[in-house]
């Protein structure tokens, strides 16, 4: 009997390569399936608008040697039906394609990266592109001229179909060297440039153009190894080196950029706090592995490179998947309980598969489902666990409140966890993008005297009340506590619903300015005020809502600029509220309090008059300093107290009527 023979470099090549475009094939089809239909032509229709240049179609620049043209790119019906759907009145240019095709190839490929065709994929997901392309071939004016393509394609999608898309202008040279720019809006820049390549290979589809070669080296190839194989490819071989770019190797993440990947993703949790937690998760469940552990998107590729071979065959293989089962075996070796419950209730959420309701007639569980059915299946999870989960749009403003401050919680444990075990050597990062990413941290979650607090948030949209009703406690000390509720309490013949609380204060202004700065409330909120509430009225606490809505908006942190927040702090926003608690009918300045804001998305609230030489000295060193304001309540002596309070103050304020 003879020995089986043992297969040549590019047989191994072409074998791992076969099963890549199966399993990428696959990934395409499970990502059209969880599109809402609407949305599904675009998938083919986004590539082609990259691919030409046509004044009747969006992404049109004029001018010559614009970038264009998808290399390996070819025309086919699917296309054809799906650019009619999105543009029929143009029907007449891709009957004969050959007079709008380009001659020649700028663009690499075109890789779509992140949840899509993971089971994480919801109606709502991001279109978030890869737009790879070699950078020495093109001068800095053509690729701002490609780069206005994109942002036009974009602007098209958002408008016509309410798609995010994000096109990321990649330089293949830049990515090999994993040079991903600055902190800023969506890239990461020095703070985790490699975990940002393995995020990438772990969750990219190849829509268009050159594969990564990355994907057909074994999992624990060398660099040594990786270069020595991509030198055997051949023009005309098999496989083609045409077929691929070289976007270089990775093996192992760097302890080294824990620290700044650990920052970006508590920056990056202000707005996506589910992403964020399973994210920061991995990286202490990799640091945790760091002398035996190799990249998830290393182990994914193994279970590609198995074929049928692999757990549940590559129909299974799922990159979220794949995250979450290592997620879990290491926080249940850690004994940790809550952490892991509160891992599978946010996953649960992430993909949004709604198990509890059940599919329409006829309708067959997609892959989706199945999976999510047999994680819920092995948790032990009832009927009832999923119903809770599925209607978190009816929680309690204190259900949501608590589920939101256990995220962001065990997001500041898992940081503290990684700080502490790294040495100061490995805690290292740009000192600018350090600055901007440590200021974003520090508006939104360091404590300052006076500082409005901002809320925790896992929801968004749904803390938000067109109705909310305030109330005053007295205590015997003559303390004050000032109550905020959701809803309309007041026709509950006495009943305060507790449940609803939303915050509490030892003053109006405080409370009604942090359910402002929250985004519970605003100008289109009635504010109802219980009868037992001293001075202050109804028609008060509206028109300070009103006020404090036009004047102090509430900050997106993650969206503060790099050049605001590299800059010194200064004030933007000034209000002073005079005689908000006194009786109206007092003729003379008896009450000051002030609310200001800062460049660097703080706001403050102070009270007593000494608070104003403050300001003053501090508008002092300012070339243009903040306009500022004074709002008095409403009263038969509104005039003689504004009187007194001009005189009385050197700085110019504004009266608000």
């Amino acid at each position: 009997m003879t020995a089986p023979q043992s297969l040549s470099i590019q047989q191994n090549l072409t074998i791992r390569l076969l099963r890549v475009l199966r399993y990428n094939k696959a990934r395409i089809e499970r990502a059209i399936t969880l599109m809402p239909k609407a949305h599904q032509p675009l998938f083919n229709v986004l590539p082609f608008l990259l691919h030409v240049n046509h004044p009747d179609l969006p992404g049109y620049v004029d001018g010559d040697a614009i970038p264009m043209g998808i290399n390996n790119y070819t025309f086919r019906e699917d296309i054809a039906s799906a650019l009619i759907t999105c543009f029929p009145e143009q029907r007449h240019l891709f009957t004969n394609i050959k007079e709008i095709w380009p001659r020649q190839r700028s663009i690499e490929a075109l890789i779509l990266m992140g949840s899509i065709g993971t089971i994480a994929q919801t109606e709502h997901s991001d279109f978030d592109y890869w737009v790879c392309v070699d950078g020495q071939d093109f001068s800095e004016a053509q690729l701002e001229k490609l780069q206005q393509k994109l942002t036009l394609i974009e602007q098209w999608a958002e408008h016509e179909y309410k798609v995010e898309v994000h096109f990321f202008l990649s330089q293949i040279d830049h990515v090999r060297q994993n040079n991903f720019g600055i902190a800023d809006g969506e890239s990461a820049g020095s703070a985790q440039a490699l975990f940002l390549k393995a995020e990438f290979y772990n969750t990219n589809i190849v829509v268009a153009g050159k594969a990564p070669f990355w994907w057909l080296t074994p999992e624990k190839a060398t660099h040594k190894q990786y270069q020595g194989l991509y030198s055997t490819l051949e023009k005309g071989g098999s496989p083609d080196i045409n077929w691929f770019m070289d976007l270089g190797h990775i093996d192992r993440l760097d302890a080294s950029e824990l620290f700044g990947a650990t920052i970006w993703q508590l920056s990056k949790a202000m707005d996506s706090p589910f992403k964020s937690l399973l994210k920061i998760a991995k990286l202490e469940v990799y640091l945790a592995n760091i002398e035996l552990g190799q990249p998830l998107c290393n182990v994914l590729k193994k279970h590609v490179h198995r074929g049928a071979e692999a757990p549940g065959s590559v129909a299974i293989i799922d990159p979220y998947g794949l995250m979450f089962d290592q997620l879990i075996s290491h926080y249940k070796s850690q004994g940790q309980k809550e952490d892991v419950l509160l891992l599978q209730q946010c996953f649960y959420l992430k993909c949004g598969a709604k198990l509890s309701e059940p599919l329409p007639q006829g309708q067959k569980p997609n892959f989706k489902r199945k999976i999510i059915t047999a994680y819920a299946k092995a948790w032990g999870w009832t009927r009832s666990d999923l119903h809770y989960l599925d209607n978190q749009h009816s929680w309690s403003f204190h259900q949501k409140l608590q589920f939101s401050r256990q995220i962001h919680r065990f997001l500041l444990k898992c940081y503290r966890r990684i700080s502490a075990q790294l040495t100061p050597e490995q805690q290292v990062m740009d000192v600018k993008d350090m600055t901007v990413l440590g200021r974003r941290l520090s508006t939104f979650y360091s404590k300052k005297a006076n500082k409005i607090d901002f809320l925790r948030r896992a929801f968004d949209a749904e803390s938000y009340c067109d109705r909310v009703t305030v109330s005053l406690k007295q205590r015997k000390n003559g303390e004050q506590i000032w109550r905020v509720y959701a809803g309309d309490q007041l026709s509950k013949s006495g009943i305060v619903d507790e449940d609803q609380k939303i915050s509490q204060a030892d003053n109006a202004i405080s409370l009604i300015a942090w359910c402002v700065s929250s985004r519970i409330i605003d100008s289109r909120t009635q504010v109802l005020l219980d009868y037992n509430s001293g001075e202050i009225s109804e028609l008060d606490l509206n028109d300070l809502l009103k006020h404090l809505c036009k004047h102090f908006p509430p900050v997106k942190v993650s969206a503060l600029t790099r050049n605001q927040l590299l800059a010194p702090e200064r004030i933007i926003s000034c209000m002073v509220i005079v005689n908000f608690p006194t009786l109206r009918q007092k003729a003379n300045v008896e009450d000051i309090s002030m609310i200001y804001s800062t460049s660097w998305g703080e706001t403050f609230v102070c009270h007593g008059e000494e608070n104003l030489d403050a300001l003053w000295l501090d508008m002092q060193d300012i070339n243009n300093p903040a306009a500022c304001f004074v709002y008095i309540p409403r009263g038969n002596q509104h005039s003689r107290i504004h009187g007194e309070f001009i005189e009385n103050h050197a700085m110019s304020f504004t009266l608000l009527q």
